[in-house]
């Protein structure tokens, strides 16, 4: 029925970004087994629901890399900005809250979470900008529409309370302009601006304080990080080079909060060592160099920086959180993509990388 020339498309990192996944898949099931079966008395619940997400996701990956050409994208860019505003937004009326903060949509056996889409359709509405408007991105006039954009994305997210998210949207566009020519006192400006907003949103939550706190007293002396952030470099630490073996985690055993989702790596690094941790860099090593040799080949700008900006996305989220979990950055909750268990994460994490596969069929006319 369907006429699919698979040649056209990068599939080799189709399959990388495939076994991505369903090493995920195993280590949250490694990761989660104990917890489950102590508090939830089933061991295979987050693995379970883990491969019905992989499952949804591999069919929207399937979706985006086969059946949707990025002109889409292009042509509905401000539709699907204004429909994750308005998720962002809704729901922080309607969501419900967990842990203190309110970013997800209940519907009877599963959870939304609206920031997720956030993140693609920024990059969407940032790709179509410059393409647009590139020749004023040197300019201060040009920068007016994308701090629109960010601000109001962003404001809604970081009520809920997220900052991490925030963050990430924020460094991601901002690198998006940087490719694009922004101007080095502009680059300077809203560096400094973002630093006194995020200053300013870490003073308001005691929480976050603490964590400051914790962290800069962790460069001098480790014993004094926060507590998730010693067991982490605990578990990477006794993973020595070959690891305990699959399984033989340690840390997993309630001492680690949060071992399946946010702080996934260090039970890699526990159960498989050096070895493994540097496989799950490589890995997204490897996603980078793929997504930029994809953005260099593309036909046009707007396909350039939706490349780009995916990349940037998928790299950077792994980069905090990897960085959360060795220490080299305050504790700040982002799951790693691909590998960490999580509903809205994985799918959409799958949908962007089936969109960059489908923009490697695309080649730059050279006539």
């Amino acid at each position: 029925m369907f006429n699919i020339d698979i040649k056209k498309y990068d599939m080799s990192l189709f399959t990388v970004i495939l076994l991505g996944v369903i090493f995920g898949a195993l280590m949250v099931f490694s990761s989660s087994v104990i917890m489950a079966d102590v508090r939830w008395s089933s061991p295979y619940m987050f693995f379970l629901k883990q491969m019905i997400w992989v499952a949804i996701g591999f069919v929207a990956m399937a979706i985006t890399t086969f059946f949707i050409d990025y002109k889409f994208y292009r042509k509905y860019a401000k539709v699907l900005y204004i429909i994750a505003l308005i998720a962002v937004i809704a729901v922080l009326i309607f969501g419900v809250t967990r842990g203190g903060a309110k970013r997800w949509f209940y519907f009877s056996f599963f959870t939304f979470q609206p920031s997720e889409i956030a993140k693609i359709a920024t990059v969407i509405i940032m790709a179509d900008f410059i393409e647009r408007k590139k020749e004023l991105i040197g300019e201060w006039k040009g920068l007016i529409a994308p701090i629109v954009f960010l601000l109001l994305i962003i404001v809604p997210i970081a009520v809920e309370p997220d900052l991490g998210t925030p963050i990430l949207i924020f460094v991601v566009c901002f690198a998006m302009l940087f490719c694009a020519g922004i101007r080095i006192k502009a680059v300077l400006a809203m560096t400094g601006a973002t630093a006194l907003l995020v200053i300013e949103e870490i003073i308001r939550k005691p929480y976050r304080l603490a964590r400051m706190r914790d962290y800069f007293d962790s460069i001098i002396n480790v014993d004094a990080a926060s507590y998730q952030v010693k067991q982490s470099l605990y578990a990477l630490g006794s993973g020595g080079f070959f690891g305990k073996g699959l399984g033989k985690s340690e840390m997993k055993l309630m001492y680690l909060p949060e071992a399946h989702t946010d702080f996934i790596f260090p039970i890699v690094g526990e159960e498989l060592g050096f070895i493994g941790a540097a496989c799950v860099i490589a890995f997204f090593i490897y996603i980078f160099f793929k997504g930029i040799n994809i953005s260099k080949n593309v036909p046009d700008t707007f396909a350039e920086y939706l490349a780009l900006g995916i990349t940037f996305l998928i790299v950077f989220q792994a980069l905090i959180n990897l960085s959360v979990a060795t220490g080299v950055f305050p504790a700040k909750g982002l799951p790693l993509p691909f590998i960490s268990f999580g509903g809205t994460s994985i799918v959409i994490s799958m949908a962007a990388a089936g969109i960059l596969i489908n923009l490697s069929q695309y080649k730059k006319d050279k006539s």
